[in-house]
């Protein structure tokens, strides 16, 4: 009796920290919303990584004079990324107004409050994430702590492609290695011949129309798509739209 017992408590607790499914490589659309002036949040994608136990990205919408207060777990970061409209974010007792483009990233065990005092509802996407390595709060300190970029302030570095907005490279309490840029695609261009890297990767798309090869399958995106690059799989995007198209691209170890 006792060995079965035992038996029934260790499949118990395997079952409780069993690893989420993988993610699978592809597109993650901006779900379909109706036109009325409410909250919303939907999960876009969600599952395990390389690096990460545990991964989710969601489609968020905060209505015209609403406001939300966010507590993180010791066990999560968090980062947030404005799809469109105005995005007052207070951290650290200092206050952003965030337009399109521009990004938070919050640490472990703090908390940031979000408001929308526009006059249209504000779209915005969050990654939460957990490491499976522990947590180092002290890496995330060392390295700023928590922190916002205003696309507003950033730096467009023009190239015979497009361009490119770096946001940052720097270790958080989740990653030893987080970074972030924005590229700016011509018309017809590619970003690069396909290759592969050991980080994963989410493409994350602004504005226009992108078509990605991901191992060996093709992927189109437009305005909030999220495609997830797995480790080691070869990738390569080029801008098929008319005009430019513009995406986040970031990787993490």
């Amino acid at each position: 009796m006792h060995t079965i017992l035992l038996s029934m408590m260790l499949l118990s607790f395997g079952f409780a920290t069993a690893q989420k499914p993988i993610v699978k490589p592809g597109s993650y659309a901006w779900p379909t919303t109706d036109a009325t002036n409410k909250n919303s949040s939907s999960v876009m994608l969600s599952g395990g990584a390389t690096d990460l136990s545990n991964l989710e990205v969601t489609a968020n919408v905060l209505a015209t004079g609403k406001k939300k207060k966010v507590q993180l777990p010791t066990t999560e970061e968090h980062l947030v990324l404005v799809k469109s409209g105005v995005l007052t974010i207070t951290l650290n007792d200092s206050t952003f107004n965030l337009g399109k483009g521009s990004i938070a990233l919050i640490m472990p065990g703090e908390k940031y409050s979000i408001n929308n005092t526009g006059t249209v509802p504000c779209e915005f996407h969050v990654m939460k994430y957990q490491s499976k390595a522990p947590v180092d709060l002290a890496r995330g300190k060392s390295s700023g702590g928590s922190f916002v970029r205003d696309w507003n302030k950033l730096t467009f570095k023009p190239h015979d492609r497009g361009g490119v907005r770096p946001y940052f490279t720097k270790g958080t309490a989740m990653s030893k290695r987080f970074e972030m840029h924005v590229t700016t695609l011509n018309e017809g261009k590619i970003s690069h011949p396909p290759h592969t890297h050991r980080p994963e990767e989410i493409i994350l798309v602004l504005e226009g129309n992108v078509d990605i090869l991901i191992g060996d399958n093709r992927y189109k995106g437009q305005s909030g798509v999220v495609l997830f690059l797995p480790s080691n799989l070869p990738h390569g995007l080029i801008n098929d739209g008319m005009g430019q198209c513009t995406y986040f691209a970031y990787q993490w170890e």
